[in-house]
């Protein structure tokens, strides 16, 4: 039988069966030598050398292609390591809204980033990796973990969905920078994770107990009662109170003209100088030469005397059984201007709320002070029965 290229009898026969024999199987393929040495019969070397061929290029393929896989790995690995690194955009990034952001946006977005961000991702995650589900564990994880003492959360230990989603928004701002600079590819990991808020504080404030907190606020610091006062007066948020200038301040015109850069809401608003408002600028202006309203008085010097405020008052707490805020300030003026019958476009307008359902949907129950009169007409209905 003739014998095909690459089968040869080997020399030594020994140890071979009836009709058996020692063949030398050898075969070149892709620069790999292969050889084998068998033993079978004479009429089925043929067939046994091309099964055995078939095996080594089915070998020698998977040997290829795991070189080339694992070459292939390797370059995507070296590819992968010139990736940034999410720490890495994340200072790029806080030194990019030093140059464009409020001071409060700074202070945020610093808080957010540092204490937050860089404390569930571990510090060799690639911004390339970040996902729909890594924000959503994300949601889960920052609902238990609360980076400040005093955070004051209806649920003790939990935090609000008010609170993280103002997470969310500075984490999604980063997402947005980072596409921009070519830094990650795909939609936006935050889209579509917004939480439902009950955020709407009913804070209501009868006209002694706002007499008692601004007398509480003058026994702890003129500047305290000062900054109280203005809040209470003009229902600015404690940020616009805090960077506001002389010069957003026109005696003469009766306003004071917050820059749309301060305002939540990047809208310029005009606020009425009334005559108190008046006297309390005039001291604060005899008090200090800075060009900021408030000097040398700062949002954290306030938050520390508030505490002593709220010390000194019959009712530290509101309804819900939370603290009660700095920011209550300028809830009590919107509640206090729409009782005393100013409507709540006006009061959208003041307040600089950008849409009129959220004045409507938190202060529309103070809104009507003739209700009383008009809900008491029932009584010509309804009379009660006097029993023996």
């Amino acid at each position: 039988m003739e014998l095909k290229k690459g089968i040869k009898l080997n020399p030594n026969q020994n140890g071979c069966g009836s009709r058996e024999a020692r063949y030398d199987f050898y075969y070149r393929y892709c620069g790999e030598k292969c050889r084998v040495t068998v033993i079978c019969k004479s009429t089925a070397v043929n067939a046994r050398f091309d099964r055995w061929k078939d095996e080594e290029i089915r070998k020698v393929d998977a040997a290829i292609l795991a070189a080339a896989e694992a070459e292939r790995l390797r370059a995507e690995e070296a590819e992968r390591a010139k990736l940034p690194r999410l720490f890495e955009n994340i200072d790029e990034y806080l030194l990019h809204i030093e140059r464009i952001k409020s001071k409060d946006s700074i202070r945020q977005a610093n808080t957010v980033c540092n204490k937050l961000v860089k404390v569930f991702f571990d510090e060799n995650k690639l911004t390339e990796d970040i996902t729909h589900s890594d924000i959503e564990d994300y949601i889960q994880w920052r609902r238990k973990y609360v980076i400040a003492k005093y955070e004051n959360t209806k649920v003790k230990g939990e935090i609000s969905n008010a609170t993280i989603n103002r997470d969310l928004a500075v984490i999604s701002n980063l997402i947005k920078y980072c596409i921009k600079r070519g830094y990650y590819y795909h939609l936006n990991p935050c889209s579509y994770n917004r939480l439902p808020e009950k955020n709407y504080r009913e804070v209501y404030l009868a006209e002694e107990q706002i007499v008692e907190l601004i007398d509480a606020a003058s026994t702890v610091r003129k500047m305290c009662h000062l900054s109280i006062m203005l809040l209470l007066l003009t229902g600015m948020r404690r940020g616009e109170l805090f960077n506001l200038t002389w010069t957003e301040v026109n005696f003469d015109t009766r306003f004071i003209v917050l820059s749309q850069y301060k305002t939540k809401g990047k809208k310029s608003r005009a606020i009425p100088i009334s005559p108190t408002v008046k006297e309390v600028l005039l001291i604060l202006k005899n008090m200090n030469t800075s060009s900021l309203v408030m000097g040398n008085y700062t949002v954290n010097m306030l938050a520390k005397d508030w505490k002593k405020v709220r010390k000194l008052i019959s009712f530290p707490l509101i309804n819900d059984g939370t603290n009660l805020r700095v920011h209550d300030c300028r809830h009590v003026f919107c509640q206090s201007l729409l009782n005393l019958g100013v409507s709540l476009e006006d009061v959208q307008s003041l307040a600089g709320h950008q849409d009129f359902t959220t004045t409507q949907r938190r202060y529309a129950q103070f809104a009507r002070p003739d209700l009383l009169e008009k809900g008491s007409k029932i009584d010509n209905l309804i009379k009660l029965r006097k029993t023996s």
